[in-house]
């Protein structure tokens, strides 16, 4: 995250995969009163190749990290994939799905741990997809390819579904004047940018696109800030 290149905040990554439970206590027993600890230690995925012990191990650290969390603020990337979707604007009070994958059932009981056993101040970030320049094997990171490399993308099966997507360095910067201006309870991170995958595809493919009005899919806006104020003006897709 480019938080890490600003020079008025002091920041250290933890290597989960390298880090054992000795250490990161050692290193988490170091905040001081203020100080804020990001937790991102979930798996990309929940599926039979994901690596177990690897999880196991987060889930370790993240109930140590709870349990003497008196006086830092405790800040949890989740996903905008929780909710419902929706013909309408999705906003922080918007409701949840009743049928999660493994993946969204794990943000969500990592969510309900926080707010349930977090003894300070939280903050739980709930991040809609995120595209740049090194997308890799992604949704973006194919349309960017098949764009580049002039390309036809296949249509796929839900592509009518409305996603919502931001730059990853305008979220990142979203979350640092988040840490530097703290703000408590669940928020989303977003810039109001919402289309289909078929319409996506048809920019990449030169062909029509089509109204989306009525689409299922996530809409996704915050009305706890303004990303206006924060970026002034966001990084466009096309």
């Amino acid at each position: 995250m480019n938080i890490r290149e600003n020079k008025n905040i002091s920041s250290k990554l933890i290597a989960l995969r390298e880090t054992n439970s000795f250490s990161f206590k050692r290193e988490f027993n170091l905040l001081k009163k203020g100080d804020i600890f990001v937790d991102s230690m979930d798996p990309n995925d929940v599926n039979i190749n994901f690596n177990k012990r690897i999880h196991d191990k987060a889930k370790i650290f993240r109930e140590y990290a709870l349990k003497h969390s008196e006086n830092i603020l405790y800040v949890y990337l989740s996903t905008c994939n929780l909710y419902k979707t929706s013909f309408e604007r999705i906003n922080e009070s918007s409701e949840i799905k009743s049928n999660l994958t493994p993946y969204l059932k794990m943000k969500l009981n990592s969510e309900e741990q926080i707010k349930k056993l977090c003894k300070s101040d939280f903050t739980i970030l709930r991040i809609v997809n995120s595209w740049g320049d090194f997308s890799g094997n992604s949704f973006f990171g194919d349309l960017f390819s098949a764009k580049k490399n002039e390309k036809y993308i296949a249509p796929r099966e839900n592509d009518e579904l409305v996603i919502s997507y931001a730059n990853i360095f305008d979220i990142c910067k979203i979350i640092e004047s988040i840490v530097q201006s703290p703000k408590f309870g669940t928020i989303n991170i977003t810039t109001n940018s919402f289309d289909s995958r078929e319409n996506l595809k048809s920019i990449v493919n030169k062909k029509i696109t089509k109204p989306i009005s009525n689409n299922l899919g996530y809409r996704i806006f915050s009305d706890v800030i303004k990303w206006e104020t924060i970026l002034g003006k966001k990084k466009e897709l096309f």
